[in-house]
């Protein structure tokens, strides 16, 4: 009995698939619940900057291919995955509206997010686009 054995060029074409597919979902997933894509279910309270998006769309396309990189692999490391998700993670807080974040909320109160929370956001973005970046790298290199 021959099992069917996937070549390299399906294997790539799958990868990037489902690595554009994950930037997609995510992208819509997160502009939604975020309310950079308006929509009638969520309110921002916050204004939106320019650089809302530019978060939004880099850590979509980070997480994308970085989950096309692990499928084309499937192997990784730990600290791969800590990574990624913590720059996913960081990436959704650093565009999300931070009033409507019930955590933060409850951790800071409404001043200490106004206040010590808000002013950080873009700084957040650049550390969870370096953590993505890392993951992104670093499973290039497991290939």
């Amino acid at each position: 009995m021959k099992r069917k054995h996937k070549s390299k060029h399906q294997l790539k074409i799958r990868s990037i698939l489902i690595g554009s597919l994950a930037a997609l979902t995510i992208l819509l997933a997160f502009g939604f619940i975020t309310a950079l894509i308006p929509n009638a279910l969520f309110i921002r309270m916050t204004p939106v900057y320019f650089y809302d998006y530019v978060f939004l769309s880099l850590t979509s396309i980070l997480s994308g291919a970085y989950m096309g990189l692990w499928y084309y692999a499937k192997r990784t490391q730990a600290k791969c995955n800590y990574a990624a998700a913590g720059g996913a993670v960081g990436g959704l807080f650093s565009f999300g509206c931070a009033i409507c974040n019930k955590i933060l909320i409850l951790l800071l109160g409404v001043t200490g997010v106004v206040t010590y929370f808000m002013p950080l956001q873009p700084v957040l973005g650049v550390i969870s686009l370096i953590l993505l970046s890392y993951a992104v790298y670093k499973q290039s290199k497991n290939r």
